[in-house]
């Protein structure tokens, strides 16, 4: 019989866990390679067919391509582009037309409209008649080939002396604005032609904006300014306020208009939309003679403010 001092005791104690946790590393490595020996002794299964059994999946294998483990997660915070990336003025600068017909890029698009902004029969203190603003334009967002006409032809078979027809070339500078230059040619007695400079677009708070300038060929200089405003009382009935007034350098006897300011016109039609391109509407016009203009009308016997009621169609296409 032993007899255990308790010295032994406690060393016997103390190392049973140092020799486990020594142990224990030889007890795993020998049952993983018992199964991989075991495995290796059985026979392979029978082929069938002359084609070889699948083997077991590689685990390298089945790492998911193109994801690399060891990747700098750094380097993917800025820095420039991979070389053969897709340049970002493709779509811009870079655009070249498409070998398909009906493919271009949209800005790229020569479409033609005409917009008959007014057509429209005219009663007032002046006599009746009709007045027209009509506007032909072709080409694409950034370059256009304008022809505009505006007039009032009395009962009398007399113009108006503002009445002309205008061939411009318009160019897109801003998102909202663009340049205009062109000829003006006048309708009726002594008319002139005109070298036309200007500009035109979207003023802040959706005034529509058009500002010219003109040279004759008889020396004079003037300017015609225009704004208006698309009031949506709902979506098809709207109503248009504008303002146009002209201004000469020197006074047209034969067309009867003075130096200075002409004259100055406030008009508002409303129109209801029965499409997006047919709308009949009717207005109202006050127009103030001013000036060497008002001079003339005196003259000749006429009111300096002429009251019009009109009512007509707005056509696009």
């Amino acid at each position: 019989m032993i007899r255990w001092s308790f010295p032994r005791f406690m060393a016997l104690t103390i190392a049973m866990p140092l020799i486990t946790d020594m142990a224990a590393p030889a007890l795993a490595q020998q049952a993983l390679a018992t199964p991989a020996a075991s495995t290796s002794q059985q026979p392979s299964p029978p082929q069938q067919h002359g084609h070889s059994a699948p083997s077991a999946p590689d685990q390298a294998a089945m790492d998911m391509p193109g994801v690399d483990t060891k990747m700098d997660m750094g380097r993917m915070q800025g820095g420039k582009a991979p070389p053969g990336s897709r340049d970002s003025n493709d779509y811009s600068d870079g655009y070249r037309n498409s070998t398909l017909p009906n493919y271009e890029m949209a800005d790229k698009l020569t479409i033609p409209k005409v917009l008959v902004d007014e057509l429209e029969f005219v009663t007032g203190n002046e006599g009746q008649g009709f007045g027209w603003t009509v506007q032909v334009n072709k080409g694409q967002d950034n370059d256009k080939l304008w022809l505009r006409s505006q007039g009032l032809k009395n009962s009398d078979d007399r113009l108006d002396p503002e009445s002309s027809l205008e061939m411009l070339w318009w160019h897109s500078k801003t998102p909202f604005w663009g340049t205009m230059l062109g000829v003006r040619q006048d309708l009726g007695k002594g008319a002139t032609t005109w070298l036309a400079v200007g500009i035109e677009g979207l003023a802040p708070y959706w005034f529509e904006v058009q500002l010219t300038g003109y040279v004759g060929n008889d020396g004079r200089v003037a300017a015609r300014a225009k704004a208006s405003y698309d009031v949506l009382l709902t979506n098809r009935l709207i109503l248009t306020p504008q303002v146009e007034t002209n201004i000469y350098s020197r006074r047209s006897i034969e067309r009867e208009l003075g130096s200075g300011f002409s004259n100055v016109e406030l008009s508002g039609r409303l129109r209801y939309e029965i499409s997006r391109k047919i709308a009949p509407y009717v207005g109202f016009v006050w127009e103030r003679a001013l000036g060497g203009t008002a001079e003339f009308r005196r003259a000749d016997g006429k009111q300096l403010v002429e009251k019009r009621v009109v009512a007509g169609l707005r056509l696009w296409w």
